[in-house]
């Protein structure tokens, strides 16, 4: 069975992580930015990986409105969910619980932080600010690619592979 990989950016880092995951993923792998391509019958896929960056404590909507028209398709699917963002630890995992609705929370097979890019050149001034205010990232925690916590996408990649 095939795998969907779900995701909504602002600056493209968590497209960075989707195709992460994808190169650690057995068997087929598509996947869809919210943004730029259109959503696909979601029947189709055994396992869905859901996967937003989180700004100012809040998931991005276009993610959050994905996951609340699907809710009872995504309820009936093996489900990975990820975040980005400059938080480790335990505040990234508030983060993650706080941003999908609970139900699909607490379905999900395996729900982490694929590790977060602060990016202030691309950010707007006001995005600057917030960055500046709530960034809290601690790099020794993982072993590191371009941002992407790689120790995070393996394990990641694991329970879907055997789930």
């Amino acid at each position: 069975m095939s795998t969907l990989i779900v995701y909504g950016t602002k600056y493209s880092f968590t497209g960075k992580c989707a195709k992460a995951l994808e190169n650690e993923l057995n068997g087929s792998v598509d996947i869809i930015n919210l943004q730029s391509d259109s959503i696909k019958d979601l029947s189709g896929y055994e396992k869905i990986i859901i996967g937003g960056p989180i700004y100012a404590g809040q998931l991005r909507k276009n993610v959050k409105q994905f996951c609340v028209d699907n809710l009872n398709m995504l309820l009936s699917k093996k489900v990975g969910l990820y975040i980005s963002c400059s938080m480790t630890g335990d505040d990234a995992i508030k983060q993650i619980k706080n941003a999908f609705p609970e139900a699909l929370y607490n379905r999900a097979v395996i729900k982490d932080y694929l590790g977060g890019e602060v990016n202030l050149e691309k950010a707007r001034f006001f995005d600057r600010l917030i960055i500046k205010m709530v960034s809290k990232s601690d790099d020794s925690t993982s072993n590191r690619n371009n941002g992407i916590c790689m120790d995070n996408v393996k394990r990641f990649a694991d329970a879907i592979n055997n789930c």
